[in-house]
Protein backbone atom coordinates (compact mmCIF):
# COMPACT_ATOMS: atom_id res chain seq x y z
CA UNK A 1 0.00 0.00 0.00
CA UNK A 2 1.22 3.54 -0.73
CA UNK A 3 1.51 6.43 1.87
CA UNK A 4 -2.26 8.32 1.70
CA UNK A 5 -2.17 11.44 0.86
CA UNK A 6 -3.60 12.95 4.25
CA UNK A 7 -1.66 15.75 6.83
CA UNK A 8 -0.40 14.03 10.06
CA UNK A 9 -2.79 16.23 11.51
CA UNK A 10 -4.67 19.52 11.41
CA UNK A 11 -3.65 22.17 13.75
CA UNK A 12 -6.57 25.35 14.43
CA UNK A 13 -5.08 27.98 15.62
CA UNK A 14 -7.03 29.55 18.98
CA UNK A 15 -6.73 33.05 17.20
CA UNK A 16 -8.63 30.84 13.95
CA UNK A 17 -10.79 29.00 16.58
CA UNK A 18 -12.12 32.68 18.29
CA UNK A 19 -12.28 34.42 14.24
CA UNK A 20 -12.47 32.31 11.79
CA UNK A 21 -9.49 34.18 10.20
CA UNK A 22 -5.84 32.96 9.20
CA UNK A 23 -2.73 34.78 11.04
CA UNK A 24 0.42 33.43 10.81
CA UNK A 25 0.91 34.55 14.23
CA UNK A 26 0.56 31.84 17.11
CA UNK A 27 0.34 32.08 20.95
CA UNK A 28 3.00 30.54 23.50
CA UNK A 29 0.59 27.95 23.87
CA UNK A 30 -0.35 27.12 20.17
CA UNK A 31 3.71 26.71 19.31
CA UNK A 32 3.78 24.26 22.03
CA UNK A 33 0.40 22.28 21.48
CA UNK A 34 1.46 22.29 17.29
CA UNK A 35 5.14 21.44 18.15
CA UNK A 36 3.94 18.30 20.28
CA UNK A 37 2.14 17.31 16.77
CA UNK A 38 4.78 17.88 14.62
CA UNK A 39 6.52 15.55 17.26
CA UNK A 40 4.30 13.18 17.02
CA UNK A 41 3.10 13.49 20.78
CA UNK A 42 -0.74 15.00 20.48
CA UNK A 43 -1.52 17.01 23.40
CA UNK A 44 -4.42 14.80 23.94
CA UNK A 45 -2.38 11.77 24.60
CA UNK A 46 -0.83 11.17 28.31
CA UNK A 47 2.62 12.10 27.24
CA UNK A 48 1.21 15.03 25.77
CA UNK A 49 -0.78 16.43 28.77
CA UNK A 50 2.40 15.93 31.06
CA UNK A 51 4.41 17.88 28.58
CA UNK A 52 1.43 21.19 28.85
CA UNK A 53 1.93 21.05 32.89
CA UNK A 54 5.30 21.63 32.50
CA UNK A 55 5.04 24.35 29.97
CA UNK A 56 1.81 25.94 32.13
CA UNK A 57 4.44 26.23 35.34
CA UNK A 58 6.98 28.05 32.75
CA UNK A 59 4.65 30.49 31.87
CA UNK A 60 3.13 31.16 35.06
CA UNK A 61 6.56 32.23 35.85
CA UNK A 62 7.28 34.40 33.46
CA UNK A 63 3.94 35.83 34.09
CA UNK A 64 4.89 36.81 37.38
CA UNK A 65 4.79 40.24 39.04
CA UNK A 66 8.68 40.04 39.81
CA UNK A 67 9.23 38.88 35.74
CA UNK A 68 7.24 42.23 34.86
CA UNK A 69 8.92 44.73 36.71
CA UNK A 70 12.82 44.09 35.06
CA UNK A 71 13.06 45.74 32.01
CA UNK A 72 12.34 44.18 28.37
CA UNK A 73 16.17 43.18 28.23
CA UNK A 74 16.71 41.87 31.92
CA UNK A 75 13.07 39.80 31.23
CA UNK A 76 14.49 38.11 27.61
CA UNK A 77 17.64 37.23 29.31
CA UNK A 78 15.69 35.59 32.74
CA UNK A 79 13.75 33.88 29.90
CA UNK A 80 16.74 31.82 28.44
CA UNK A 81 17.46 31.16 31.91
CA UNK A 82 14.58 29.88 33.12
CA UNK A 83 14.78 27.66 29.93
CA UNK A 84 18.36 26.48 31.35
CA UNK A 85 17.13 25.98 34.52
CA UNK A 86 14.35 24.14 34.20
CA UNK A 87 14.48 22.29 30.66
CA UNK A 88 17.16 22.03 28.42
CA UNK A 89 20.35 20.08 29.42
CA UNK A 90 21.83 18.59 26.07
CA UNK A 91 22.19 19.98 22.86
CA UNK A 92 21.95 17.68 20.29
CA UNK A 93 22.17 19.42 16.58
CA UNK A 94 19.43 16.53 14.93
CA UNK A 95 16.72 16.37 17.67
CA UNK A 96 14.04 18.42 17.25
CA UNK A 97 11.17 16.66 18.69
CA UNK A 98 9.39 19.02 21.55
CA UNK A 99 8.99 15.90 23.38
CA UNK A 100 12.80 14.70 23.65
CA UNK A 101 13.05 18.81 24.76
CA UNK A 102 10.63 18.11 27.86
CA UNK A 103 11.54 14.81 28.50
CA UNK A 104 15.09 14.11 27.99
CA UNK A 105 16.22 18.07 27.80
CA UNK A 106 17.51 17.21 24.69
CA UNK A 107 17.10 20.48 22.14
CA UNK A 108 18.66 21.90 18.70
CA UNK A 109 18.15 25.16 17.60
CA UNK A 110 14.65 24.56 16.53
CA UNK A 111 13.11 23.78 19.62
CA UNK A 112 15.13 25.58 21.86
CA UNK A 113 13.78 28.94 19.85
CA UNK A 114 10.20 27.76 19.90
CA UNK A 115 10.15 27.36 23.43
CA UNK A 116 12.01 30.81 23.34
CA UNK A 117 9.68 32.30 21.39
CA UNK A 118 6.56 30.89 23.38
CA UNK A 119 7.62 31.63 26.75
CA UNK A 120 8.70 35.62 25.49
CA UNK A 121 5.16 35.87 23.89
CA UNK A 122 4.07 34.94 27.83
CA UNK A 123 6.19 36.67 29.12
CA UNK A 124 4.79 39.89 27.47
CA UNK A 125 8.10 40.14 24.56
CA UNK A 126 7.86 40.81 21.35
CA UNK A 127 10.23 38.61 19.23
CA UNK A 128 11.52 38.67 15.40
CA UNK A 129 12.30 34.59 14.48
CA UNK A 130 14.67 34.39 11.79
CA UNK A 131 16.03 31.42 9.98
CA UNK A 132 19.22 30.12 7.69
CA UNK A 133 19.72 27.35 5.81
CA UNK A 134 20.82 25.14 8.66
CA UNK A 135 20.13 27.51 11.68
CA UNK A 136 17.23 29.46 13.62
CA UNK A 137 17.19 32.04 16.20
CA UNK A 138 15.63 34.79 16.91
CA UNK A 139 15.80 38.22 18.61
CA UNK A 140 13.30 40.52 20.95
CA UNK A 141 12.58 44.22 20.72
CA UNK A 142 13.98 46.46 23.67
CA UNK A 143 13.76 50.13 23.83
CA UNK A 144 13.75 50.67 20.47
CA UNK A 145 16.23 48.08 19.22
CA UNK A 146 16.14 44.18 18.59
CA UNK A 147 18.27 42.12 21.02
CA UNK A 148 19.38 38.51 19.17
CA UNK A 149 18.85 35.02 21.45
CA UNK A 150 21.47 32.39 20.34
CA UNK A 151 18.90 30.35 21.83
CA UNK A 152 21.49 27.00 21.77
CA UNK A 153 23.32 28.39 24.06
CA UNK A 154 22.68 29.24 28.01
CA UNK A 155 24.32 32.56 28.12
CA UNK A 156 23.38 33.01 24.32
CA UNK A 157 20.90 36.15 25.07
CA UNK A 158 22.68 39.59 23.28
CA UNK A 159 25.72 37.70 21.88
CA UNK A 160 28.82 39.53 22.26
CA UNK A 161 28.73 40.68 25.15
CA UNK A 162 30.32 39.83 28.85
CA UNK A 163 28.30 37.88 31.32
CA UNK A 164 29.57 36.76 34.73
CA UNK A 165 29.18 32.68 35.02
CA UNK A 166 28.79 30.17 38.23
CA UNK A 167 32.30 29.53 39.45
CA UNK A 168 33.39 26.72 41.82
CA UNK A 169 36.68 28.89 42.73
CA UNK A 170 36.53 30.15 46.09
CA UNK A 171 36.84 34.05 45.98
CA UNK A 172 36.65 34.55 41.80
CA UNK A 173 34.68 35.09 39.16
CA UNK A 174 34.16 33.62 35.66
CA UNK A 175 33.16 35.12 32.43
CA UNK A 176 31.69 34.22 28.99
CA UNK A 177 31.61 35.85 25.95
CA UNK A 178 29.18 34.26 23.08
CA UNK A 179 30.64 35.54 19.58
CA UNK A 180 27.95 37.36 17.69
CA UNK A 181 26.83 35.30 14.90
CA UNK A 182 26.97 36.68 11.14
CA UNK A 183 24.50 34.86 9.70
CA UNK A 184 24.31 34.36 6.11
CA UNK A 185 21.29 34.95 4.19
CA UNK A 186 18.79 34.80 7.21
CA UNK A 187 14.88 35.64 6.53
CA UNK A 188 12.55 36.30 8.77
CA UNK A 189 9.94 33.61 9.38
CA UNK A 190 6.48 33.51 11.32
CA UNK A 191 5.36 31.26 14.03
CA UNK A 192 3.76 28.94 12.03
CA UNK A 193 7.01 28.34 9.74
CA UNK A 194 9.37 27.90 13.13
CA UNK A 195 6.52 24.86 14.14
CA UNK A 196 6.60 23.45 11.18
CA UNK A 197 10.74 23.43 11.21
CA UNK A 198 10.21 20.68 13.70
CA UNK A 199 7.84 18.84 11.31
CA UNK A 200 10.50 19.76 8.89
CA UNK A 201 13.77 18.29 10.45
CA UNK A 202 11.63 14.93 11.80
CA UNK A 203 10.28 14.31 8.24
CA UNK A 204 13.96 14.61 6.71
CA UNK A 205 15.58 12.58 9.29
CA UNK A 206 12.20 9.50 8.87
CA UNK A 207 13.50 10.30 4.81
CA UNK A 208 16.85 9.01 5.46
CA UNK A 209 15.50 5.70 7.13
CA UNK A 210 12.67 5.56 3.97
CA UNK A 211 9.95 6.14 6.41
CA UNK A 212 8.11 7.81 4.50
CA UNK A 213 4.72 6.75 6.35
CA UNK A 214 6.14 9.30 8.79
CA UNK A 215 8.16 11.86 6.11
CA UNK A 216 4.93 12.25 3.89
CA UNK A 217 2.42 13.18 6.15
CA UNK A 218 4.45 15.26 8.17
CA UNK A 219 5.13 17.22 5.14
CA UNK A 220 1.67 17.60 4.37
CA UNK A 221 1.10 18.59 7.37
CA UNK A 222 3.36 21.84 7.49
CA UNK A 223 2.16 22.96 3.95
CA UNK A 224 -1.94 22.66 5.15
CA UNK A 225 -0.53 24.41 8.15
CA UNK A 226 1.50 27.38 6.26
CA UNK A 227 -0.16 27.39 3.04
CA UNK A 228 -1.95 30.39 3.44
CA UNK A 229 1.18 32.87 4.52
CA UNK A 230 2.21 34.69 1.07
CA UNK A 231 5.95 34.87 2.19
CA UNK A 232 9.22 33.66 1.21
CA UNK A 233 9.49 31.08 4.25
CA UNK A 234 6.14 29.56 3.37
CA UNK A 235 7.05 28.56 -0.17
CA UNK A 236 10.03 27.41 0.85
CA UNK A 237 7.98 25.22 3.48
CA UNK A 238 5.93 24.09 0.25
CA UNK A 239 8.67 23.40 -1.85
CA UNK A 240 10.11 20.97 1.24
CA UNK A 241 6.84 19.40 0.55
CA UNK A 242 7.38 18.87 -2.52
CA UNK A 243 11.24 17.38 -2.26
CA UNK A 244 9.79 14.85 0.51
CA UNK A 245 6.79 13.88 -2.04
CA UNK A 246 8.67 13.02 -5.04
CA UNK A 247 11.31 11.30 -3.03
CA UNK A 248 8.57 9.40 -2.31
CA UNK A 249 7.90 8.78 -5.54
CA UNK A 250 11.23 7.76 -6.96
CA UNK A 251 11.38 5.69 -3.77
CA UNK A 252 8.14 3.59 -5.06
CA UNK A 253 9.87 3.47 -8.36
CA UNK A 254 13.55 2.01 -7.18
CA UNK A 255 11.60 -0.91 -5.05
CA UNK A 256 9.81 -1.51 -8.09
CA UNK A 257 6.43 -0.52 -7.40
CA UNK A 258 6.57 1.07 -10.72
CA UNK A 259 2.16 1.73 -11.54
CA UNK A 260 2.09 2.61 -8.05
CA UNK A 261 4.57 5.39 -8.52
CA UNK A 262 2.58 6.83 -11.57
CA UNK A 263 -0.63 6.52 -9.77
CA UNK A 264 0.63 8.24 -6.90
CA UNK A 265 2.25 11.10 -8.83
CA UNK A 266 -1.17 11.34 -10.99
CA UNK A 267 -3.07 12.21 -7.91
CA UNK A 268 -0.32 14.47 -6.14
CA UNK A 269 0.06 16.31 -9.28
CA UNK A 270 -4.01 16.99 -9.14
CA UNK A 271 -3.85 17.74 -5.57
CA UNK A 272 -1.51 20.15 -4.79
CA UNK A 273 0.18 23.13 -6.99
CA UNK A 274 2.90 21.35 -9.34
CA UNK A 275 6.39 23.25 -9.31
CA UNK A 276 9.56 22.99 -10.95
CA UNK A 277 10.49 19.95 -8.47
CA UNK A 278 7.12 18.38 -9.49
CA UNK A 279 7.98 18.63 -13.01
CA UNK A 280 10.95 17.05 -13.14
CA UNK A 281 9.95 14.30 -11.02
CA UNK A 282 7.47 13.50 -13.46
CA UNK A 283 9.96 13.68 -16.57
CA UNK A 284 11.95 11.34 -14.59
CA UNK A 285 9.77 8.93 -12.97
CA UNK A 286 7.99 8.53 -16.61
CA UNK A 287 11.72 8.50 -18.31
CA UNK A 288 12.83 5.29 -15.91
CA UNK A 289 9.13 3.66 -15.98
CA UNK A 290 9.40 3.44 -19.80
CA UNK A 291 13.26 2.29 -19.19
CA UNK A 292 12.31 -0.30 -16.90
CA UNK A 293 9.12 -1.89 -18.87
CA UNK A 294 11.64 -2.04 -22.17
CA UNK A 295 14.58 -3.48 -19.92
CA UNK A 296 11.82 -6.35 -19.19
CA UNK A 297 10.91 -6.32 -22.83
CA UNK A 298 7.66 -5.21 -21.89
CA UNK A 299 6.69 -2.85 -25.16
CA UNK A 300 2.89 -2.51 -24.34
CA UNK A 301 3.45 -1.54 -20.98
CA UNK A 302 6.32 0.88 -21.96
CA UNK A 303 4.30 2.34 -24.85
CA UNK A 304 1.04 2.94 -22.54
CA UNK A 305 3.44 5.00 -19.97
CA UNK A 306 4.47 7.24 -22.66
CA UNK A 307 0.74 7.41 -24.33
CA UNK A 308 -0.44 8.62 -20.68
CA UNK A 309 2.23 10.99 -19.73
CA UNK A 310 3.54 12.47 -22.87
CA UNK A 311 1.51 15.81 -22.87
CA UNK A 312 3.01 16.64 -19.32
CA UNK A 313 6.17 16.10 -20.24
CA UNK A 314 9.09 18.54 -21.25
CA UNK A 315 9.53 18.38 -24.74
CA UNK A 316 13.26 17.56 -24.16
CA UNK A 317 12.07 14.78 -21.50
CA UNK A 318 9.21 13.86 -24.24
CA UNK A 319 11.91 13.50 -27.09
CA UNK A 320 14.34 11.44 -24.85
CA UNK A 321 11.41 8.82 -23.84
CA UNK A 322 10.18 8.61 -27.34
CA UNK A 323 13.60 8.01 -28.64
CA UNK A 324 14.28 5.20 -25.87
CA UNK A 325 10.83 3.60 -27.16
CA UNK A 326 11.71 3.64 -30.51
CA UNK A 327 14.87 2.01 -29.83
CA UNK A 328 13.28 -0.18 -27.27
CA UNK A 329 10.68 -1.05 -29.73
CA UNK A 330 13.25 -1.40 -32.44
CA UNK A 331 15.68 -4.02 -30.26
CA UNK A 332 12.46 -6.02 -28.79
CA UNK A 333 10.51 -6.27 -32.68
CA UNK A 334 13.87 -7.78 -34.41
CA UNK A 335 14.96 -10.14 -31.88
CA UNK A 336 14.01 -13.98 -33.08
CA UNK A 337 13.59 -12.64 -36.87
CA UNK A 338 15.20 -14.30 -39.58
CA UNK A 339 17.09 -11.52 -41.27
CA UNK A 340 14.38 -10.81 -44.40
CA UNK A 341 11.58 -10.73 -41.31
CA UNK A 342 13.91 -8.02 -39.23
CA UNK A 343 14.57 -6.29 -42.39
CA UNK A 344 10.85 -5.94 -42.80
CA UNK A 345 10.28 -4.88 -39.28
CA UNK A 346 12.88 -2.13 -39.60
CA UNK A 347 11.36 -0.49 -43.07
CA UNK A 348 7.55 -0.12 -40.62
CA UNK A 349 9.86 1.26 -37.83
CA UNK A 350 11.01 4.09 -40.92
CA UNK A 351 7.25 5.43 -40.24
CA UNK A 352 7.50 6.47 -37.24
CA UNK A 353 8.07 9.79 -36.21
CA UNK A 354 11.22 9.46 -34.43
CA UNK A 355 12.98 8.16 -37.44
CA UNK A 356 12.63 10.96 -39.01
CA UNK A 357 15.19 12.74 -35.65
CA UNK A 358 18.67 12.50 -36.30
CA UNK A 359 19.34 10.16 -33.45
CA UNK A 360 16.31 7.75 -34.30
CA UNK A 361 17.67 8.15 -37.93
CA UNK A 362 20.91 6.89 -36.82
CA UNK A 363 19.42 3.99 -34.75
CA UNK A 364 17.10 3.04 -37.45
CA UNK A 365 20.63 2.30 -39.41
CA UNK A 366 22.23 1.10 -36.72
CA UNK A 367 20.07 -2.04 -36.58
CA UNK A 368 19.71 -2.68 -40.38
CA UNK A 369 23.38 -2.54 -40.44
CA UNK A 370 23.35 -5.22 -37.98
CA UNK A 371 21.17 -7.30 -39.26
CA UNK A 372 22.87 -7.42 -42.76
CA UNK A 373 26.03 -7.89 -40.84
CA UNK A 374 24.54 -10.94 -38.76
CA UNK A 375 23.19 -12.62 -42.45
CA UNK A 376 27.18 -12.32 -43.66
CA UNK A 377 28.66 -13.34 -40.63
CA UNK A 378 26.62 -16.33 -40.45
CA UNK A 379 27.48 -17.26 -44.16
CA UNK A 380 31.22 -16.39 -43.59
CA UNK A 381 30.69 -18.93 -40.42
CA UNK A 382 29.50 -21.64 -42.98
CA UNK A 383 32.44 -21.20 -45.24
CA UNK A 384 30.11 -20.06 -47.94
CA UNK A 385 32.43 -17.13 -48.53
CA UNK A 386 31.10 -15.35 -51.84
CA UNK A 387 27.46 -15.73 -51.00
CA UNK A 388 28.82 -14.35 -47.83
CA UNK A 389 30.27 -10.96 -49.61
CA UNK A 390 27.55 -11.05 -52.32
CA UNK A 391 25.07 -10.27 -49.03
CA UNK A 392 27.69 -7.71 -47.51
CA UNK A 393 27.40 -6.35 -50.92
CA UNK A 394 23.58 -5.77 -51.02
CA UNK A 395 23.83 -4.32 -47.45
CA UNK A 396 25.79 -1.44 -48.70
CA UNK A 397 23.77 -0.68 -51.52
CA UNK A 398 20.83 -0.75 -49.47
CA UNK A 399 22.09 1.39 -46.73
CA UNK A 400 24.09 3.88 -49.12
CA UNK A 401 27.02 3.35 -47.77
CA UNK A 402 28.72 1.25 -44.64
CA UNK A 403 32.17 0.98 -43.92
CA UNK A 404 31.54 -2.36 -42.05
CA UNK A 405 29.51 -4.15 -44.65
CA UNK A 406 32.26 -3.10 -47.25
CA UNK A 407 35.49 -4.17 -44.84
CA UNK A 408 33.22 -7.62 -44.53
CA UNK A 409 32.84 -7.80 -48.50
CA UNK A 410 36.60 -7.63 -48.51
CA UNK A 411 37.54 -9.92 -45.94
CA UNK A 412 34.99 -12.56 -47.01
CA UNK A 413 35.95 -12.00 -50.93
CA UNK A 414 39.57 -12.76 -49.65
CA UNK A 415 38.62 -15.63 -47.55
CA UNK A 416 37.11 -16.89 -50.54
CA UNK A 417 40.18 -16.50 -52.74
CA UNK A 418 42.00 -18.41 -50.02
CA UNK A 419 39.73 -21.06 -50.17
CA UNK A 420 40.62 -20.55 -54.77
CA UNK A 421 44.38 -20.65 -53.63
CA UNK A 422 43.77 -24.00 -51.50
CA UNK A 423 42.15 -26.06 -53.85
CA UNK A 424 44.54 -24.87 -56.66
CA UNK A 425 47.91 -25.87 -54.58
CA UNK A 426 46.40 -29.26 -54.03
CA UNK A 427 45.94 -29.11 -57.99
CA UNK A 428 48.84 -28.24 -58.42
CA UNK A 429 50.93 -30.05 -56.31
CA UNK A 430 49.34 -33.74 -57.66
CA UNK A 431 50.42 -32.13 -61.35
CA UNK A 432 47.05 -31.31 -62.41
CA UNK A 433 47.78 -28.14 -64.07
CA UNK A 434 45.06 -28.39 -66.23
CA UNK A 435 42.32 -28.53 -63.92
CA UNK A 436 44.48 -26.06 -61.34
CA UNK A 437 44.35 -23.80 -64.41
CA UNK A 438 40.47 -23.88 -64.83
CA UNK A 439 40.07 -23.31 -60.92
CA UNK A 440 42.77 -20.38 -60.60
CA UNK A 441 40.59 -18.85 -63.81
CA UNK A 442 37.49 -19.54 -62.13
CA UNK A 443 38.83 -17.72 -58.93
CA UNK A 444 40.10 -14.71 -60.49
CA UNK A 445 36.32 -14.07 -62.18
CA UNK A 446 34.67 -14.42 -58.68
CA UNK A 447 37.57 -12.75 -57.25
CA UNK A 448 38.79 -9.97 -59.77
CA UNK A 449 42.48 -8.66 -59.57
CA UNK A 450 43.03 -10.66 -56.28
CA UNK A 451 47.06 -10.41 -56.32
CA UNK A 452 47.33 -14.07 -54.93
CA UNK A 453 44.94 -15.68 -57.76
CA UNK A 454 46.84 -13.59 -60.14
CA UNK A 455 50.33 -14.89 -58.75
CA UNK A 456 48.62 -18.58 -59.15
CA UNK A 457 47.54 -18.18 -62.91
CA UNK A 458 51.40 -16.96 -64.10
CA UNK A 459 52.79 -19.64 -62.37
CA UNK A 460 50.69 -22.35 -64.18
CA UNK A 461 50.53 -20.75 -67.69
CA UNK A 462 54.14 -20.34 -67.78
CA UNK A 463 54.52 -24.17 -66.60
CA UNK A 464 52.10 -24.75 -69.47
CA UNK A 465 53.70 -22.92 -72.14
CA UNK A 466 57.46 -25.27 -71.38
Amino acid sequence: MTVPMEPAFTYISQYERDTGLFSPSLTGLDLIKVGLDFSSCPAETEAGQQILQQYHRLAQEVKSVEYHRMDLAERGEAVLRLMYRDVMKKYVALESSVTAMFQKGQYNCVSATLLYVALAKEAGLETTIYKTTDHSFCAIQSDGRLIEVETTNPYGFDPGTKKAIPSNKKGGSSWAVIPQQHYRNKIVISDRVLASLIGGNISTLAMRENDYRLAVPLSIARYEFTRKEETTAARQVKEEFDVVATNYVNHLQKTGRVLAALDWMEQAIGTWPTSPIWQDCVDMVVHNSVSAYLTQNRVDQAQEVYNTWQDRLTERARNDVALNLFIGTMDAGIKGLEPRQALAFLQIMEENPVASTIQGAAKLRENRELVWRQQVTSLADQQKFLEAAAVARQGVQALGTSRILSSLENQCLGNHAITIHNRYADLFNRKKYEEALEVVQQGLMEVPGNRTLQADLNKVQRLLRQ
